[in-house]
């Protein structure tokens, strides 16, 4: 028996068995690991397209011949006329995602199993990409987050909206190597929606968790994650990621969500290497962004990464120490990072990857706002750029006080505390 003889009312039925069973269990049922991109749509709700051609074939001799790519299976579903759409593009990926959103409100409390069934996703785990349908499930457990030194929420809005703050999953440095964190920074390429569950006690006598769903969320564009120094159940001090998410589709905000805002302002110093570049890529944060990226601005951060490595490698041949300050501010929820802080000559710098006039503007302003914070007060101020700027922009740094420092030749121009003697670069 061939494809062609698998008829409209082989894959209703098909369609039928999947209600039943539900988006966790049908893709297992059929032995499909990878995430579908196409979805069929059929009567308000979405199927794995890829799922539902194994599921209606009607021999086991078929399942052994063609039609085992998600793009045949689409068209062979579109042949009979079912509408299918591909998630990775943002009409069909609002498409599905709204079907979906139907299946839960914010507010609703159900159980693992019962969240499995409508989204997909394992049972165990903190952040579990499904297999059934386009979603990353995020589950938050304030305890557990307490015992880690850290609070997921919402904070105050910023100029871009409403912010929801999710702290990634290691017990060691965090990285993208691999599992839920990568799910989440990739889920935009991916055509994924971040949907979050918060834990809110268990089901009466019995060890079974209940969650309270959240809504449905993206990684924000501008500023995608932040990295932050925390200890970990033993204590030990270690870098993890916290994601910034915007809410794309409906969700809710209650007053026990939100983080509680900072008691005492603080400036702690923390080492050089926690920043956003590290922990994109652990291995060599110099490597230039693939194509697949979720995010444009992670490229932009990428470029100030290689700066920030080579001025690190000058600044300790001449002895100097380098470290970053983490502001926590009386009042606010989120703390800021600084850039790089010379410990040795007391000089805050703030780096930009590239010369231009709005990149100065920013770090003039950036370095006025955290010099209130710094411990010892007044520091001198420094910009550190890739390449010596055009004189009217070192002409308003002069004005302002503020030193310029420069890549060039192998070395670092107009570096404060330093004496003439101005090494190489280590090769």
């Amino acid at each position: 028996m061939t494809s062609a003889k698998v008829t409209r009312e082989d894959f209703l039925q098909a369609i039928e068995l999947y209600r039943n069973i539900g988006h966790q269990k049908f893709p297992a049922k059929y032995k499909l690991r990878k995430a579908q991109h196409l979805f069929l749509i059929h009567e308000g709700a979405c199927f794995g397209s890829k799922a539902i051609l194994k599921a209606a074939r009607p021999s086991a001799a078929e399942k052994a011949r063609g039609f085992s790519g998600t793009e045949a299976a689409a068209s062979q579903l579109r042949r009979l006329g079912f509408d299918v759409v591909d998630v990775r593009d943002p009409t069909g990926g609002e498409i599905v995602h709204s079907l979906l959103d139907e299946s839960l409100q914010p507010g609703e409390i159900k159980t693992r199993p019962e969240l499995a069934k409508i989204f997909g996703g394992g049972l165990r785990g903190g952040i579990m990409p499904s297999i059934g349908t386009p979603t990353v499930l995020i589950y938050s457990d304030p305890k557990i987050g307490e015992e880690l030194g850290y609070v997921d929420g919402w904070v105050p809005d910023d100029e871009n909206g409403l912010l929801f703050e999710y702290t990634g999953h290691g017990l060691n440095d965090q990285t993208f190597a691999g599992g839920g964190n990568k799910a989440i920074r990739d889920h935009v390429t991916q055509g994924r929606a971040l949907r979050i569950f918060k834990a809110v006690g268990k089901v009466p006598n019995s060890a079974t968790v209940l969650h309270r769903y959240v809504g449905r969320f993206k990684l924000d564009e501008q500023s995608p994650i932040d990295v932050r120094w925390r200890a970990n159940k033993a204590k030990v001090m270690r870098k993890v990621i916290v994601f910034r998410l915007r809410p794309t589709g409906p969700f809710e905000r209650l007053d026990v969500d939100c983080i509680p805002p900072t008691e005492k302002t603080q400036a702690i110093l923390v080492p050089a290497d926690v920043t956003t570049s590290s922990i994109i890529n652990p291995e060599k944060n110099t490597k230039k962004q693939g194509s697949r990226s979720a995010v444009p601005e992670l490229e932009f951060q990428r470029r100030e990464a290689e700066l920030d490595a080579e001025f690190r490698k000058f600044m300790q041949a001449h002895g100097h120490e380098l470290m970053r300050f983490e502001l926590k501010v009386r009042g606010l929820a989120a703390p800021m990072l600084t850039d790089l802080y010379d410990t040795t000559a007391h000089v805050l710098y703030e780096l930009k990857g590239n010369i231009g006039r709005n990149a100065v503007r920013m770090a003039i302003g950036q370095l006025m706002d955290y010099r209130r914070y710094v411990n010892p007060p007044a520091p001198a101020l420094a910009i550190l750029l890739p390449e010596e700027p055009h004189d009217d922009i070192k002409a308003l740094l002069n004005d302002l006080g503020i030193a310029l420092v420069y890549s060039a030749d192998g070395t670092f121009i107009g570096v404060p505390g330093l004496g003439r003697e101005t090494p190489q670069l280590a090769k």
